[in-house]
């Protein structure tokens, strides 16, 4: 069974025409994630960095023990925005909480990752995944990349969540994140299946690795 934590960081705006792909990354306890998924968020247009179609990175998810819906609801996707039924943040009012439920998505009610959570605006909106992209048909062992979670602004664009194996990104076992190497390399493996097109490296804006406790 793999496990998936998330680093909950505060969703940041950038006024940049061009979209950024922003990486975190974490590895609790710094144990082995031999099973565990590394998770990438997405997002377009203005940014919001989360673990970014040209989407941005939302700054809250990471790739953790380690930063995402579809044909059949795969989750409770919704047109009405997520104000409207999410809680706002205790540290931040003008944004809501996202916690993903087993309710939301066939990885978590596999046990294949954690229940995670992050900010969002509370003008965005959630959607749906589709079934094919959800990795509702391969769980609880999937070999590749799937997208957890998908909310999208029209003005704003879109934030998704993807969850990938390990094995995507190294063959060593009980390999840790920095065993795997830097932001780039983890982006370059995995960013043609979260951008949906060729993944050009001048697109990528900024990467930053922060420490947090035993997380990295």
């Amino acid at each position: 069974m793999a496990s998936v934590s998330l680093t909950l960081l505060s969703p940041l705006f950038s006024n940049s025409s061009k979209s950024s792909l922003k990486l975190g990354i974490s590895n609790a306890n710094q144990t082995s994630i031999q099973e565990n998924l590394n998770l990438i968020c997405i997002d377009s247009k203005r940014g919001v960095s989360v673990s970014q179609r040209r989407e941005t990175l939302i700054k809250g998810l990471a790739l953790l023990p380690l930063v995402v819906f579809g044909g059949a609801p795969i989750s409770e996707a919704r047109e009405v925005e997520v104000g409207s039924y999410l809680p706002p943040s205790p540290t931040d009012p003008s944004f809501v909480v996202f916690k993903a439920s087993p309710k939301d998505t066939p990885a978590l009610r596999a046990g294949n990752v954690q229940p995670y959570q992050f900010l969002i605006p509370p003008t965005w909106k959630q959607s749906r995944v589709a079934n094919i992209l959800s990795g509702n048909y391969c769980q609880p062992k999937c070999a590749e990349p799937w997208v957890e979670v998908k909310f999208e602004d029209e003005k704003q664009g879109k934030i998704q969540v993807v969850a990938s194996p390990l094995i995507r990104l190294t063959n060593k076992p009980n390999a840790s994140i920095e065993e795997i190497g830097d932001p780039e390399k983890v982006i370059a493996s995995l960013g043609p299946f979260v951008t949906g097109n060729s993944y050009d490296p001048d697109e990528l804006l900024e990467t930053s690795v922060e420490k947090r406790g035993q997380q990295t």
